[in-house]
């Protein structure tokens, strides 16, 4: 489930690319960029929760981004999610399939991406968004809007549920806002981050869950301290 940051550099890419663009032409390696990534962090923070229960994480992704605007790439994840009883409820691993446009007018960027999340170990968790995020002036806005379905089959469930979220940075600060909106009312809930980018490669994030609908989630609005290191090549 996602790493809401991991197509921050792609998109920028396509975003500065798009600028220069002159019109939508067909891939070709001369106007095309691949990159990757990898990294680790001390948890996996996830639109303010926990995912991997305390343990750390290692992902990384490849990304390919075409002077048009044009971007895809596959981004992966160790996981440790766990359902009401404890037990691991995706597999301990998570691959994201993601394609997208991006661009800016002046200050104003844009981008438009589909992302399919997979669980290769607990499929019944697969699930699928739209998203369209755009940006001014140090500020941004997201909306994550659940499509399909989660799960396959015939013991496949609607996918009804949202995600935004509000953000500002500065400099090497940032703060963000985060929305769920699920379907059943009584789950939604409210996050706020903190981040710091000490470097390019290293950065630290504080989380809180400042309201939520569902009184189960009480363990999960303990602060959340993240500690994360990544390279990109």
């Amino acid at each position: 489930m996602k790493h809401v940051s991991k197509m921050k550099k792609t998109v920028l890419a396509a975003t500065v690319a798009a600028t220069a663009a002159t019109g939508l032409i067909a891939p070709s390696m001369a106007a095309a960029e691949v990159s990757g990534n990898v990294g680790v962090a001390n948890i996996y923070l996830w639109r303010g929760q926990d995912l991997s229960a305390g343990n750390a994480q290692v992902f990384g992704g490849l990304d390919y981004a075409h002077s048009s605007g044009l971007y895809a790439g596959v981004w992966g994840s160790s996981e440790n999610d766990s359902d009401a009883d404890g037990d691991a409820s995706t597999g301990g691993m998570e691959y994201d399939l993601y394609a997208g446009y991006g661009g800016a007018v002046g200050d104003f960027s844009y981008d438009l991406s589909f992302v399919d999340y997979n669980y290769p170990n607990a499929t019944d968790a697969d699930f699928q968004e739209v998203v369209a995020a755009f940006g001014l002036a140090g500020f941004s806005a997201a909306a994550y809007i659940g499509v399909g379905d989660y799960g396959h089959g015939s013991s496949a469930v609607d996918n009804k549920d949202n995600y935004y979220n509000l953000g500002y940075s500065y400099d090497q600060f940032g703060i963000n806002v985060g929305y769920f909106d699920f379907d059943a009312d009584s789950s939604d809930y409210t996050h706020v981050d903190l981040t710091y980018a000490m470097t390019d490669e290293l950065g630290f994030t504080v989380s809180k869950i400042v309201d939520s609908d569902d009184d189960n989630m009480d363990d999960a609005n303990d602060t959340l301290f993240v500690v994360s290191y990544a390279l990109s090549f």
